[in-house]
């Protein structure tokens, strides 16, 4: 049942999930609606490269999701936060020869798009998403082209993303009577949409490559290399992030005062110490040295987000951009939200 839709959600999960410039670790999500009324979204905390026909996504019923978030009511005196993500739950559909897992917490705004939905934190969408003047870069960007775009200020993930996006693609359909198939996410990421898989896909790397082409980035990006030293003790000898560090000099507080997205935060900032060895995570920044004191894939899913806030930073200062970081509420928010710390305890369990 469902096979080839099934098989779909697993080919545009690896083709954005494989490429760490597009994913890192337990990041993004993606989703294929099955039917009128059943979808199957990311499970929280799986890699998007883990993904397939069996494993990795839980089915809900979006079309109750969908109704749902047609009924809010702001008025109301409600703790939408904590019921949409129940009521999600709630929708969860148990597929026989399917483990019972957590659906992504994005699986309110994947409801309301189309068929395919692909969300990542690719380096290059960053770029411009982790700038003051993104939606102007955005405009410009891709303000001739075919393809209907949308800009989402930032705001908390969850109930709070899914209305603002409901909202944009609203205004967009009756400002433009166009879809918006790529919506870009201010501190956070970017969303591809369409009614076919592969058009999902294109659509995803022809955002990235068009930033690209637009910034002048022709490098590859840069490769990723660990070595192991001892059970539980990894070193980084990824030369991209070794010589940043030795030749920028970084304090203890680099990474508190430039939060470029939530990722950072779940998966690096509380597990980060500069010139200590006393963390999983762990910089020399005379020497740019990184080691890891943790398992494999956790070092892995660390050095990844490490790689892409860096480069996405490197590139913005290269760029002469003026940065956007997160301010201390949204910074709060995550920190404290449940969602999130499920997200990370799951890192340690997931294989490479």
């Amino acid at each position: 049942m469902f096979e080839e839709e099934l098989k779909n959600l697993e080919f545009i999960s690896k083709e954005v999930g494989i490429p760490i410039e597009y994913t890192q670790g337990g990041g993004g999500n993606t989703s294929v609606k099955l039917n009128d009324e059943l979808m199957a979204v990311k499970a929280s905390g799986f890699k998007l490269k883990q993904i397939t026909p069996g494993e990795g996504y839980v089915v809900v019923n979006f079309k109750n999701i969908v109704e749902y978030y047609n009924q809010v009511d702001l008025s109301q005196d409600r703790d939408y936060e904590k019921e949409s993500t129940e009521f999600v739950k709630t929708n969860v559909v148990h597929m026989e020869g399917l483990k019972t897992l957590r659906p992504s917490v994005e699986a309110g705004f994947h409801s309301i798009l189309k068929k395919y939905v692909i969300h990542t934190h690719p380096v290059y969408a960053n770029i411009i998403c982790c700038s003051q003047n993104g939606r102007e870069l955005m405009d410009k960007i891709f303000g001739e082209g075919n393809i209907a775009v949308a800009w989402i200020p930032y705001i908390n993930p969850g109930f709070c993303l899914t209305l603002r996006i409901k909202d944009a693609v609203d205004n967009c359909l009756k400002e433009t009577n166009r879809f918006p198939q790529l919506i870009f996410m201010e501190n956070h990421g970017l969303i591809a949409t369409a009614d076919d898989a592969r058009e999902c896909v294109e659509l995803h790397n022809m955002a990235n490559d068009k930033i690209k082409a637009y910034f002048g980035i022709n490098d590859t990006y840069p490769e990723l290399k660990l070595l192991k030293l001892d059970e539980n003790k990894y070193a980084s000898r990824t030369e991209y992030l070794i010589n940043y560090f030795k030749n920028n000099k970084v304090s203890p507080d680099f990474f508190d005062r430039i939060v470029l997205y939530p990722d950072q935060l779940v998966y690096l900032n509380g597990s980060l110490a500069v010139d200590t060895m006393d963390n999983k995570l762990n910089i020399n920044s005379e020497t740019g040295e990184i080691v890891y004191l943790t398992n494999e894939s956790e070092a892995q899913t660390m050095e990844e987000t490490l790689l892409a806030y860096v480069y996405v930073i490197d590139n913005i200062s290269r760029l002469g951009l003026p940065i956007k970081s997160m301010n201390e509420k949204e910074i709060e928010f995550i920190a404290n939200w449940e969602s999130e710390k499920y997200r990370k305890s799951l890192v340690k369990d997931l294989g490479k």
